[in-house]
């Protein structure tokens, strides 16, 4: 994945952040664009990307956490 790439899925997920939209129908999209399998796991070629983003997600509710 190249530094362009990453800037389009971050691109990509800033838009995307900004719409309301069911947890059902963000799965459905990143099934639809070849991010997440039929499973609802990240494709092959993402997995890392998709590691890294499980990382990151418990690290801020962990932070949050500590807030509260």
């Amino acid at each position: 994945m190249t530094s362009e790439h990453i800037r389009k899925v971050l691109e990509f997920m800033d838009r995307e952040s900004a719409k309301t939209q069911t947890e059902e129908e963000i799965i459905k999209k990143w099934q639809r664009i070849g991010f997440l399998d039929s499973n609802g796991d990240y494709a092959a070629p993402y997995r890392n990307l998709g590691r890294w983003i499980d990382e990151c997600t418990r690290e801020a509710k962990e932070k949050q956490a500590q807030l509260t």
